[in-house]
């Protein structure tokens, strides 16, 4: 199981930091034998992980990692915040949502900081659409870490392209609601502590 699981994060890690790719050419640049990974593709478009998005030259299948693949890969440590940011616009082209399919996911404080250190189970129970809210979440809350590591050159080059910036727009404006959920959860931990606060002092007849 493990095994099978590091063959699917070198997939993804592959397509997210080279783009869109046939079947030979992930198995070429992630050295797994081509008929292991004949297998493997077709599990991981089951599990919205990568998606087949048509043929290239001499009807070569091209793959291209999808959002739910892209959070894995992440926090698999696989990729770093700023690979995640400038591979965002080739995945989100290939993502059909509207904004008003994006939901707030429900638990985004749990999500990042209650299972992800021990599991990637969070992760693999996402829905496509909510792991679509995840990316633009996580570009805002771990803004200073890509941006000082792009500038502004780099990102006023990837801007450029019209497509790029609607999807990163898109993407940004579409996790909206799972901020404004983390908010008010941060807001209830906070009352919460405040009130342990007061019992500890309570019970310790401060």
């Amino acid at each position: 199981m493990k095994r099978a699981r590091l063959e699917y994060e070198r997939i993804l890690e592959f397509l997210i930091k080279n783009g869109t790719a046939s079947k030979y050419a992930i198995a070429k640049g992630t050295a797994i034998p081509y008929p292991t990974l004949l297998r493997k593709l077709p599990e991981m478009a089951g599990a919205h992980l990568v998606q087949k998005i048509g043929e290239g030259k001499r009807g070569a299948e091209l793959y291209v990692a999808t959002p739910k693949g892209t959070l894995i890969a992440y926090f698999s440590g696989r990729v770093s915040t700023a690979e995640l940011f400038l591979a965002l616009p080739g995945v989100m082209k290939h993502v059909h949502l509207t904004l008003d399919e994006l939901p707030a996911v429900k638990d985004p404080v749990g999500f990042l900081i209650g299972g992800l250190p021990f599991s990637l189970a969070p992760v693999e129970d996402l829905k496509p659409e909510e792991a679509v809210s995840m990316l633009g979440a996580i570009l805002i809350w771990r803004h200073d870490e890509w941006y000082h590591e792009l500038g502004d050159d780099e990102l006023e080059r990837l801007l450029s392209w019209a497509e790029n910036y609607q999807l990163l727009r898109f993407l940004v404006s579409g996790s909206v609601e799972t901020l404004r959920k983390m908010s008010e959860q941060a807001q209830s931990l906070s009352e919460r502590a405040q009130a342990f606060l007061a019992r500890l002092d309570e019970l310790a007849h401060r």
